[in-house]
């Protein structure tokens, strides 16, 4: 873990933009009539014991929600100038204090909160579930990949995702030939494009190539691929060859490094990052990075790895080193889901800093 103090003081000039998704999250605590249900296998347990069959919620709160309107949250706390296009029509998104455009309707989202854990019932949107790339030209008064990073979210729940990425790659093209259209993509100096694919896990395995072959046609951006463990296995048995390459070919082999290689060469990615509980950890063409986490008593289930690609794109866009990256996404992600609150510079700052003195 980085000693980040000195790069959180420096007040970076950093653009961002996140898409395209959005939600309504509704958050709620169970019960029956036993009382509070406190655990998500206890909840389990009580369903398939078939002693309870009806549940009472207390809803808690309403929120905006959705990846890319988290990650946005997260880049603005940390002074970056944001622009988010995601799927916001709602009342609920109306105070976002950095320039947001809505694609259309957001998924709606039950959260039911237990000790240990999250479960969650999503309502998709067919607005998000059709998306694509005209979609963002339509509500965008300039390129909105004119930034210096790009977070990409949710690529698991836009059936056009991949034809989206294609897209854009053509577009970058026909604009470094000299043929694009009025109106295209221009040519530009090379940034970071973060892509935070969402539970890959719930989409068809074959699926995974097409995808991942769509990035590595991103040649204006550099590429970083931000996934949890769970997606990154999903990932690396589902292409040709990846479940001897996923657990190593050799006894003592670091399986979450072989997995992220394997990803990464197979997407001509620039970076790929999994984020754990218990560490970060990153390769690239160097090879291995890895980052401890801080241990904390969890008061969120949802959300932290949205706020992890987020400071992993404001580092990357600032020109931090990878492991004062890797330091700063798991701050984010940490203090969020400690504090159930979005934390800035300062306040992580502080935060860290106590951490260190053991207060």
């Amino acid at each position: 873990m980085e000693d980040i103090s000195n790069a959180l003081a420096r007040e970076a000039a950093v653009s961002v933009t996140c898409l395209p998704d959005g939600s309504v999250d509704r958050r709620y605590a169970v019960e029956d009539a036993a009382g509070d249900v406190e655990t998500r296998r206890d909840l389990g347990r009580r369903i398939a014991a078939g002693h309870a069959k009806s549940f009472r919620v207390e809803h808690e709160g309403t929120a905006p929600g959705g990846q890319a309107v988290n990650a946005a949250r997260q880049l603005h706390a940390l002074g970056a100038t944001t622009t988010l296009y995601g799927h916001l029509g709602h009342a609920v998104f109306d105070g976002l204090p950095f320039a947001a455009h809505s694609m259309g309707r957001p998924a709606d989202v039950a959260v039911f909160e237990f000790d240990d854990d999250a479960v969650m019932f999503t309502e998709e949107s067919s607005a998000i579930a059709d998306w694509d790339l005209d979609d963002l030209d339509a509500v965008a008064g300039g390129d909105p990949f004119d930034a210096d990073a790009v977070v990409w979210t949710n690529w698991a729940s836009t059936g056009n995702g991949t034809a989206a990425l294609r897209a854009l790659a053509e577009r970058d093209r026909a604009a470094e030939d000299g043929t694009a259209d009025e109106g295209a993509t221009r040519g530009r100096d090379r940034r970071w494009l973060v892509v935070d694919p969402g539970d890959v896990t719930a989409c068809e395995r074959d699926a995974v190539g097409p995808f991942l072959d769509a990035l590595a046609a991103l040649d204006p951006f550099d590429v970083a691929l931000s996934i949890n463990d769970d997606e990154l296995a999903f990932l690396a048995d589902s292409i040709d060859g990846g479940t001897d390459a996923a657990r190593g070919s050799v006894a003592g082999t670091d399986v979450r490094a072989a997995r992220l290689e394997f990803v990464r060469e197979r997407g001509s990615l620039d970076l790929a990052v999994v984020h754990a509980a218990d560490a970060a950890v990153a390769r690239d063409a160097s090879g291995t990075t890895r980052c401890p986490n801080l241990t904390v008593d969890a008061r969120r289930y949802t959300g932290g790895g949205d706020r992890f690609s987020a400071g992993l794109a404001y580092a990357l866009a600032a020109d931090w080193t990878l492991g004062e990256a890797l330091t700063l996404a798991n701050a984010c992600a940490t203090f969020y889901v400690s504090h159930a609150e979005t934390a800035g510079t300062e306040r992580l700052a502080a935060w860290l800093a106590e951490r260190d003195a053991g207060v």
